[in-house]
């Protein structure tokens, strides 16, 4: 019996590599797509540990206090601040919110009525679902959006947990990158740890360029819907903020009830809705950005909103929330793991900013 030549054992062993390759990334992008809304968790606990540390050590070298004392101090602070917020702005954001939902379904109503008025309308009607069949309880998209909000239990526990995964890293967070360099042979230990506190630095400047963008934005868009006359100004700039949290996509999403609201008050001022976010988008395009990013981290447009797509397409909400921060994990791992180790060339890492930082 003739032996197989060593081309074909070599195709042979490739396939199997390949196909095993496969199979596995199938297996776990099933895995994380089942585990999303933990795996939601557990980030929001590490985001919130950066945070906190990135407080705590910027106040240690202030009052040159120990660490814990002002890891204390710092989640005191805060915890303040969100009850007083909660307190004193918290009912006036409830009322407009319930005002908010109101508002939609008449707005929606302005337009269908706007619509039918036109035979282009009326033919793009008859394209487009009934807003009050999706709005209506038993539709299948008011059933997905009421039930991320209906499990008052689930999102308090989520909370919970967040706060205290954060809590327990921030409080240590050497210890945990040290247990989780165990995992690797001991002569890549150094480099790995030199790569999880390039990837905590990264995440840390991109989250503090992200909470300062979220609160302009805002701020801008509130005083200017105030200024402008439109309803509800409070939460519609709480909204432009919360949402700008996820790049590109998120000021898209934030304009809807923006502009519906103002359907319902007046529809001349959609213009004046329009006009105002429009500024205080290009403001943050062109201005506040480009300023924050000197100083924190920049990521292309297209490969976030290709991220972005392709984490929303595989995980949905969950993906989308994460996508900005897993792609500045991956472009640092893409800038030491490879760049620097495989390919042998010097990269400025994100988030390094030298000496003075």
């Amino acid at each position: 019996m003739a032996q197989e030549s060593p081309s074909r054992k070599e195709f042979i062993a490739r396939t199997v590599i390949v196909t095993a390759v496969i199979a596995a990334t199938i297996v776990l992008l099933f895995v994380l797509r089942h585990i999303a809304q933990m795996l939601l968790v557990l980030f929001a606990g590490v985001l919130l540990a950066v945070l906190l540390d990135n407080l705590a050590n910027r106040l240690t070298r202030l009052s040159h206090a120990p660490r814990p004392i002002t890891l204390i101090v710092v989640i005191v602070i805060l915890l303040l601040v969100g009850t007083l917020f909660g307190w004193f702005i918290g009912p006036r954001i409830a009322d407009q919110m319930s005002g908010l939902v109101e508002r939609i379904p008449e707005a929606l109503t302005n337009v269908q009525d706007e619509l039918r008025a036109t035979a282009l309308g009326r033919q793009v009607l008859r394209m487009l679902t009934d807003p009050r069949e999706i709005l209506k309880p038993g539709s299948e998209l008011f059933g997905q959006v009421t039930g991320i909000f209906s499990s008052a239990l689930g999102a308090l526990t989520s909370v919970v947990i967040t706060f205290f995964i954060g809590i327990y890293l921030a409080a240590n967070p050497r210890s945990y990158m040290t247990n989780a360099t165990m995992i690797v042979p001991p002569a890549k230990r150094e480099r790995a740890m030199q790569v999880l506190v390039a990837v905590g630095r990264a995440l840390r400047w991109w989250l503090a360029g992200r909470l300062a963008s979220m609160a302009i934005v805002g701020v801008l868009t509130a005083i200017g819907f105030w200024i402008a006359g439109i309803p509800l100004a409070l939460t519609l700039g709480l909204i432009a903020a919360v949402l700008s949290f996820v790049p590109l996509i998120g000021p898209t999403l934030a304009a809807i009830p923006m502009i519906l609201v103002a359907l319902a008050e007046d529809p001349t001022l959609v213009i004046w809705a329009l006009l105002v976010y429009g500024i205080v988008q290009l403001l943050e395009t062109y201005v506040i950005t480009p300023g924050i990013q000197k100083e924190a981290v920049f990521i292309p447009p297209a490969l976030l909103l290709s991220v972005e797509i392709l984490l929303g397409v595989l995980f949905g909400i969950p993906g989308i929330l994460l996508a900005t921060p897993i792609a500045v994990i991956g472009i640092v791992l893409v800038q030491m793991l490879y760049i620097e180790d495989v390919l042998g060339d010097s990269v400025r890492v994100m988030g390094d900013h030298g000496p003075q930082e």
